[in-house]
């Protein structure tokens, strides 16, 4: 009798275990996505951003984002992380001053860039219901203050 409970405890320890390795290897990044330089295009930042949250690279997601306006939030053990799936790129406006710029989040930056966009959303808090895809468009806001400072998204929205 003691034998069989043995056992059995093993085994349910063995299942638990297999639970939790099963869980971390859906949720660690499904590769490393390399944070773009300060020469790289505003464009090209909120799709590399867009990658990094589609390949699971949240470290990679928030070095692209200044503060906690734009949700990237996840950890590892997220079942369903943020996905931007169907990007695109619709329009990059001209760099202005924070000032100008139209998210009242940059009006300290000396420069400001707005990039629209249309994408599918998946998961992401605040933008989606529940596990209901939204495909809609959407604005980044990208700041910086020199030409050697890489472009970061600061805010998004709805336009």
């Amino acid at each position: 009798m003691r034998r069989a409970q043995n056992i059995v405890g093993l085994g349910l320890v063995i299942v638990v275990l297999c639970g939790v390795f099963g869980l971390w290897l859906w949720g660690k990044p499904r590769s490393t996505v390399a944070v773009p330089p300060a020469s790289s295009a505003p464009s090209h930042v909120v799709q590399t951003f867009a990658q990094a949250l589609n390949d699971r690279d949240f470290s990679a997601a928030k070095d692209l984002v200044i503060g906690d306006r734009v949700g990237v939030d996840s950890k590892w053990w997220d079942l369903h992380g943020p996905r931007v799936e169907d990007l695109q790129i619709l329009k990059t406006g001209a760099v202005t001053t924070g000032a100008q710029c139209g998210s009242e989040a940059a009006v300290a930056w000396k420069k400001c860039v707005q990039v629209r966009t249309e994408a599918t959303f998946k998961h992401v808090k605040g933008v989606t219901n529940a596990n209901k895809p939204d495909h809609e468009r959407w604005t980044y806001y990208l700041v910086r203050n020199t030409g050697s400072e890489r472009w970061r998204i600061l805010d998004w929205g709805k336009g």
